[in-house]
């Protein structure tokens, strides 16, 4: 893929997020990670991770889902509510209850579906 700029790109992958290629996500935040020098580094880190929880979630390998996923949030906890226009609060809420559910599916695998369904969007959503 030709990309233009950082934001071009940082806007590509939360499309991919968005509409839940997980793979692709991964790929294209990963990318701005490899590339990236400041603080944001740890940002994309995080972002890579979720996409590949949620990855996981969906070819439903649960323990890789919950590993990733805690791993992201850990990572995006360092950041203020409001980082690259993304609410990252209402993120790290929405993941995390997406963990506590995972761990309950593990002893019920029929609630996975309903788990990839409250699979939150990440979509800049900071004052829109």
């Amino acid at each position: 893929m030709l990309v233009h700029n950082v934001e071009e790109l940082y806007l590509k992958a939360i499309d991919y997020f968005d509409n839940g290629y997980f793979f692709e996500a991964h790929d294209t935040f990963e990318e701005l990670w490899m590339d990236d020098r400041d603080e944001a580094k740890r940002f994309y880190q995080g972002l890579v991770q979720l996409s590949t929880g949620f990855y996981h979630l969906v070819m439903n390998n649960l323990k890789g889902a919950e590993s990733q996923l805690t791993k992201g949030v850990e990572k995006l906890s360092s950041y203020p509510s409001i980082y690259k226009d993304i609410q990252v609060s209402d993120i790290i809420r929405e993941v995390e209850s997406c963990v506590e559910r995972i761990q309950l599916a593990k002893s019920d695998s029929s609630k996975v579906k309903e788990i990839i369904e409250a699979i939150p969007k990440l979509k800049r959503r900071s004052n829109n």
